[in-house]
C-alpha cells in the first residue's frame, strides 16, 4: 500500500533547524527525532496544502512560505511505503508545539544535527534520518521522483 505524505523542514532566521522529539506514546520511533512537521494528505488535498494545515496545527505557523526541495518514494517500514514532497519554509514567528505529538522540540545549527546523525542515526525517525540524510548529501533510501 502506498500513501501521500508531506515532511517540512523550519528554519528560523538563524539558519537553525527545529527539530522535534517524537512522543513517548507514538507507535513507531517514539523518542525519536523527527522532521519539523510530517502530515499525511488527505483525500482531495495537495501536498502543498497539506504541508499548510500541518505548519499551521503543528506549529501554529499561518501563511507560510514554503520552498519546495524534493518529491520521492521511500519505504518507511512495514507495509508503509510512501510518496512524499519535502518542503522548507523559514520562520520567524513564535511557534506552539504541539505537545500530543510531540515531547519536545528545539532549533539546533545544521552542523550539530549532521554530526548527531553521523554518531547515532537511531536516535532519529527512519524517514527523517534518510531526509537528513539526503538533505547533507550523504547515501540516502530517499528515492527521487522527477
Amino acid at each position: 500500500m502506498w500513501h501521500r505524505g508531506v515532511h517540512i523542514l523550519v528554519f528560523n532566521s538563524n539558519g537553525e533547524l527545529l527539530l522535534p522529539i517524537r512522543s513517548s506514546a507514538k507507535d513507531k520511533f517514539p523518542n525519536t527525532y523527527d522532521c519539523s512537521v510530517s502530515e499525511h494528505v488527505k483525500s482531495g488535498e495537495t501536498f502543498e496544502k497539506a504541508a499548510i494545515r500541518g505548519l499551521r496545527e503543528e506549529l501554529g505557523i499561518r501563511n507560510p512560505r514554503l520552498k519546495k526541495l524534493l518529491k520521492f518514494r521511500m519505504n518507511y517500514g512495514p507495509n508503509d511505503n510512501t510518496i512524499a514532497t519535502l518542503y522548507e519554509c523559514k520562520c520567524e514567528t513564535e511557534i506552539k508545539i504541539e505537545r500530543k505529538e510531540v515531547k519536545e522540540a528545539k532549533f539546533l545549527p545544521l552542523d550539530k544535527i549532521k554530526e548527531m546523525l553521523i554518531k547515532n542515526e537511531k536516535k532519529f525517525a527512519l524517514w527523517t534520518r534518510e531526509i537528513l540524510k539526503w538533505y547533507f548529501g550523504l547515501p540516502s533510501k530517499v528515492e527521487e521522483i522527477k
